[in-house]
């Protein structure tokens, strides 16, 4: 059965500290999972599968797992990129784009399309969590990759 109940969370604190290799769960990783969860959901709005009427979170334990998973792998992102969910998705901070040693200065290659990737992940989908979700079904292939 399909519910019309959106959960707040597909992932807990314990479901981001199990994923291999994460960097350490910051104070508010909640509320980062929250907003991340946000973003899998909206990426996934068109995939069909039964829910849990109590709590509108996938019945079937694979695509369960592929929600969290995505969850937590998009957290991890903004984690290790700096994104706070308290800034409103607002980017702060920013890459840093040159440097001056002495007289000398130059740029960095490539900082402004970390900085385009940066402010992308944090409203879209991670290439990796894009291709777990891609990989059980839950969307096509369509779905633009950051």
């Amino acid at each position: 059965m399909t519910s019309s109940i959106i959960p707040d969370t597909l992932a807990s604190p314990e479901d981001y500290a199990a994923l291999p290799g994460a960097p350490a769960a910051p104070a508010d990783i909640a509320f980062t999972l929250e907003a991340c969860s946000d973003i899998v959901l909206r990426a996934t709005i068109t995939a069909v599968y039964d829910t849990d009427t109590a709590t509108g979170l996938a019945s079937d334990p694979a695509v369960r797992q592929a929600l969290t998973d995505a969850t937590c792998i998009q957290a991890a992102a903004w984690v290790t990129l700096g994104i706070k969910p308290y800034a409103g998705g607002v980017v702060q901070g920013g890459i840093k784009t040159s440097a001056k040693v002495g007289t000398a200065s130059f740029e960095y290659a490539g900082a402004a399309q970390a900085a385009a990737a940066r402010a992308d992940a944090a409203v879209s989908l991670v290439p990796a969590a894009l291709r777990r979700l891609q990989n059980r079904g839950l969307i096509s292939q369509s779905v633009r990759v950051i």
